[in-house]
């Protein structure tokens, strides 16, 4: 073989040597390459991606609890304006029936006072209302006997005038006696040995009261307190 072929075996053997260096490197290049892309821009990608999908589910879950907190809000207020609501009603009706209440014992005072007008134009008998309820007063003269706790015979017939007035407008309503007998120095000198203070003389006179209305008047003493 000559000189040149030799030359040419040479060059073909060098060339055949670098292309195959090539062949080598480039798939390595790729490779690294590759690795680069995915470092730099895949697995930021992916973490950022994942972070997202964290936060979404964090901001599922919020909005999960927030419903559900603003669901009890709505049922406690719900149950608490049903509460006002109920309270509202039982106040403007205990309202109405103190208004209505009012006016039936100022009813009853009126017509209490008509039957009785002709003892209220001679000063021994009034009528008043307070506290929801009507109330007759009668002088102590025109009840007991003087220096007693015994009701004069007068009397009698004016409390039996008295209970059917007081029947007769309030129908079965219990009927409450008492007695005033003022100051210390009221009580009249022939009772205060048995009746040192004006509260012991006004229940007795009280229940002397009581008695000649169930004994006169047949007033049921079911009705009677004293």
């Amino acid at each position: 073989m000559s000189t040149r072929d030799e030359g040419f075996e040479a060059g073909n053997s060098a060339g055949s040597s670098s292309f195959s260096r090539w062949i080598r490197v480039v798939p390595a290049l790729l490779l690294v390459a590759s690795a680069t892309f995915v470092a730099a821009y895949y697995v930021p990608l992916r973490r950022a991606h994942m972070l997202l999908i964290q936060e979404q589910q964090r901001s599922n879950q919020k909005g999960t609890d927030l419903e559900q907190t603003l669901s009890q809000v709505r049922g406690e207020l719900q149950a608490k304006t049903a509460e006002l609501d109920k309270l509202d009603a039982e106040r403007q009706q205990a309202a109405a029936a103190k208004r209505t209440g009012v006016e039936r014992v100022e009813q009853l005072k009126t017509e209490i006072a008509g039957k009785l007008d002709r003892h209220i134009k001679k000063g021994i008998a009034a009528v008043a209302a307070a506290e929801g309820r009507a109330f007759v007063v009668l002088s102590e003269g025109a009840v007991f006997l003087p220096g007693t706790v015994d009701v004069s015979p007068q009397a009698q017939g004016l409390l039996c005038q008295v209970s059917g007035a007081l029947t007769a407008t309030g129908g079965e309503a219990p009927l409450r006696v008492g007695a005033v007998s003022g100051p210390p120095d009221a009580v009249p000198p022939p009772l205060h040995a048995a009746y040192p203070t004006p509260w012991e003389l006004s229940a007795v006179r009280a229940a002397t009261v009581a008695q000649t209305l169930q004994d006169k008047c047949a007033v049921p003493g079911a009705r009677l307190s004293a």
